[in-house]
């Protein structure tokens, strides 16, 4: 049971043994979740942490639920005291009844139900993985309004997860029930399965290995000197006029599934398919290098241009093969290329004129391209690349 007399707060609550994992269902008052939460943000620069950032509007609008509509909160947040502070000088934890039921399940990783409490310093920071926003909502209250304090906020607190595994939990909390966005939720994934041998295992089996080669290959795709240095929007970080950002990274990493997909490239490390998309891109800016001056103008390097046209590269790939050409040669994509200006279609102009559209024109904001919104239409823009693409067998000597 340790030491007890180094802590000065209390919570008290069921206390279990979940797999060997201590855990505490308790309500804690307001003033103790407040001085005591800390949220791991994910920081785009360093790559620490894995939350998105508070959204303002949404703390506000939890700040007005308990307080102008005298809402509740039934729901826990889920919170950690994490491994490295779980020693006897600033965590203890009283068990009511039957110690050594408990201990053996800590032990030899089983179950175990009661009651009990957790004793700590003033100094512990109490991890929130889920329920960030109701907790800044008590924040914004208690700065306002001190009879706040002693509202009950229920908690449920796990015991001793070290950062990777609360991380682990937040995304497996956020993707199976309330959904983070894409953009966090696979970045996590990636930095999971850089950590976890049997995640990444995993994820080979259930054929979503991709996901992290993806992220992989964006990551070495933004070092080249090309067309996408700098275009990808990572997760918490907001776009700003002239940034020159164009896609945020989870959309551009879903794109490279069929480029993945491809046998040459199943077993192919992250370097070598970035050095070909960095080729087959700079061939494409080579043909038509409109869209690429003022990127932020057109959707050749958005969604439906980078979903289009990395559905069709299988087809390039094949046909830059058999004319006997280098996969990280640029000029080998040209060639295969110079009928993309020809693409063309009628789109209304600003006169309300209906107008037909072609090169760069084609794929400008609002022209035709922006069109082809959603997988039904992205799938139709490739079928349109794919028609102005010389075909492989065209090439194939006998």
């Amino acid at each position: 049971m340790g030491k007890q007399n180094v802590a000065t707060i209390q919570i008290a609550g069921a206390l279990c043994v979940q797999r060997g994992t201590r855990m505490l269902q308790a309500f804690a008052d307001a003033i103790t979740v407040s001085d005591h939460q800390e949220v791991d943000i994910f920081d785009p620069d360093t790559g620490e942490g894995y939350q998105r950032a508070p959204v303002t509007a949404r703390v506000r609008k939890a700040a007005r639920y308990y307080d102008e509509k005298k809402g509740r909160m039934p729901n826990p947040l889920l919170v950690n005291v994490r491994k490295v502070d779980m020693d006897e000088e600033r965590v203890v934890i009283v068990v009511d009844d039957d110690q050594a039921g408990y201990e053996s399940a800590v032990l030899k990783g089983g179950n175990w139900i009661g009651t009990g409490r957790i004793e700590f310093t003033e100094d512990l920071s109490l991890w929130i993985y889920d329920g960030q926003h109701r907790a800044g909502g008590l924040n914004q209250l208690l700065s306002e309004q001190e009879d706040f304090e002693d509202f009950p906020v229920p908690i449920s607190l796990t015991l001793g997860l070290d950062p990777g595994e609360e991380m682990r939990e937040f995304y497996e909390v956020n993707t199976n029930a309330a959904s983070v966005k894409t953009d966090l939720a696979w970045q996590l994934l990636t930095k999971m399965a850089e950590a976890d041998p049997e995640l990444r295992e995993m994820l080979a089996a259930e054929d979503r290995d991709w996901i992290t080669r993806a992220y992989a290959v964006v990551d070495e795709l933004e070092k080249l000197d090309g067309p996408w240095q700098g275009r990808f929007q990572e997760a918490n970080r907001r776009k700003t006029r002239g940034d020159g950002v164009t896609i945020p990274k989870p959309q551009f990493a879903r794109s490279l599934k069929p480029v993945l997909d491809m046998p040459s490239f199943k077993r192919a490390d992250a370097a070598t398919v970035a050095a070909v998309l960095n080729a087959y891109w700079s061939g494409i800016k080579q043909v038509m290098p409109e869209p690429f001056e003022e990127a932020s103008d057109y959707v050749l390097q958005k969604g439906n241009g980078a979903v289009a046209l990395h559905r069709v590269l299988p087809q390039v790939v094949e046909v830059v093969r058999s004319n006997g050409g280098r996969l990280g040669q640029p000029g080998a994509y040209t060639e295969v290329m110079k009928d993309l200006p020809t693409l063309e279609g009628e789109s209304v102009d600003n006169d309300g004129q209906l107008s037909t559209r072609s090169g760069a024109d084609f794929w400008k904001v609002g022209s035709v391209a922006s069109g082809f919104s959603g997988d039904a239409g992205r799938r139709r823009l490739g079928l349109l690349i794919q028609s102005r693409l010389p075909s492989p067998a065209e090439s194939i000597q006998l």
